[in-house]
């Protein structure tokens, strides 16, 4: 992994395991976020949550055959109608 220091590797310079973390990762931030503002979206559209209000948001990853569990926890802003 590239400190702040080195320069980005092009995609050709990665090895396999750097490329399926980065696939992986992609995925995950694309389709959690369309699921997001989906889901925040219909909760202010039926008043579920008001417009503006804080929302605690829990995200875990688990590899169970490594007994790996990462969490983190954030506060997500809804949506104006």
């Amino acid at each position: 992994m590239p400190t702040s220091d080195q320069p980005k590797k092009d995609l050709s310079e990665m090895n396999a395991s750097e490329l399926s973390m980065r696939k992986f990762l992609k995925a995950l931030g694309v389709t959690t976020h369309k699921k997001l503002e989906a889901t925040l979206n219909e909760a202010v559209k039926s008043g579920k949550v008001t417009s503006g209000s804080q929302i605690t948001i829990t995200a875990k990853i688990v590899i169970e055959e490594f007994d790996f569990n990462h969490e983190i926890e954030a506060q997500l802003t809804a949506p104006e109608r």
